[in-house]
């Protein structure tokens, strides 16, 4: 899927911040780590690993963990070790806070360009430490870009992507350096 290694540092587009991932192939699977930073110098580290499929498998959150999100063969997800049952069935976390997460929907769906799959998945309410489900479509516009629309909240993310399906702009969110 992602072979080596490939780090990026984004630059919030709207507001003050930054985020600073690698993805990597690891354990048979994605690793995907990070740090992201907001306009309070507010650090929010997460790592994030998947299966070889590109389903999300388990998410830390926090230096020490603070959040640890799970998600079982059977497409159940815990949190901190509860149930949360409203989005069993999903195979990807939205982590809201950081572009990373597109990466793993758009490699495994492997959508050719015109097509589209819509998706239910675990967004992760950092706030209030529970997940709730999205609902969202990938529609891949053209060979380097998508469309991720909230079908509930009619808000679409327009994203540029590298050949490896790596976010390197959420148009008017988030911009990579070079």
């Amino acid at each position: 899927m992602i072979a080596g290694t490939h780090a990026v540092l984004w630059v919030k587009q709207d507001g003050q911040g930054n985020d600073a991932c690698r993805f990597a192939d690891a354990e048979g699977g994605y690793l995907i780590d990070g740090s992201s930073t907001d306009a309070g110098w507010d650090v929010l580290r997460y790592r994030l690993r998947a299966r070889g499929d590109g389903t999300t498998r388990r998410v830390r959150i926090g230096a020490r963990s603070r959040l640890f999100v799970r998600r079982a063969p059977d497409d159940s997800w815990t949190l901190n070790g509860t149930a949360m049952p409203e989005v069993t069935g999903a195979h990807d976390i939205d982590l809201g806070f950081t572009p990373a997460w597109f990466t793993l929907p758009i490699r495994r769906l492997g959508l050719a360009v015109g097509q589209d799959a819509e998706l239910t998945v675990a967004r992760l309410d950092v706030a209030n430490q529970r997940l709730v489900p999205r609902y969202v479509t990938f529609r891949h516009t053209a060979p380097d870009a998508y469309d991720c629309i909230d079908t509930k909240a009619g808000h679409t993310a327009q994203l540029q992507v590298d050949r490896h399906g790596i976010v390197r702009a959420e148009r008017g969110r988030w911009q990579a350096q070079a």
